[in-house]
């Protein structure tokens, strides 16, 4: 009988899903197992027996997906305000650029607001860009 006890994983998405290749099956005359995971990041793995299926499971649900690739003196605590500098320098800078445009091109009225609205939206959305593309160089991620 089949413990599946040993394998149950502390966040959920990783279940063995163990399926008989039909291909290497007949070819080999006995029963041949595919393993796979739920999460969907493992790819097919190809395994004699039943164990061997599990066995790789389990070394898939035990490896680190995504380690911290930031530097190892710097904490994460200042690289979080590292990171929230750089946002406020962005969308500052899109804002002084707004600014110099509607100064400078003498606009009044709803065409400087546009023109003011247009500059802001374009920091944040730069500015949380930035957010989103340094997220694996600030904390360390596991699948």
């Amino acid at each position: 009988m089949l413990n599946l006890d040993r394998f149950v994983i502390d966040d959920g998405r990783h279940l063995p899903q163990l399926v008989i290749d039909e291909d290497a099956s007949t070819a080999a005359g006995t029963a041949r197992f595919r393993a796979r995971c739920s999460c969907g990041r493992m790819a097919s793995h190809p395994a004699g027996t039943r164990e061997q299926a599990l066995a790789a499971h389990l070394a898939h649900v035990n490896t680190k997906i995504g380690p911290s690739k930031g530097p190892k003196w710097l904490p994460a605590g200042a690289r979080v305000i590292i990171l929230a500098v750089a946002m406020l320098i962005i969308w500052g800078a899109c804002y002084a650029t707004g600014q110099v445009v509607t100064h400078d091109q003498d606009l009044t009225g709803a065409t400087a607001k546009t023109v003011l609205g247009g500059s802001h939206l374009a920091g944040l959305a730069l500015a949380f860009g930035l957010m989103v593309a340094a997220r694996r160089y600030i904390a360390a991620t596991r699948a």
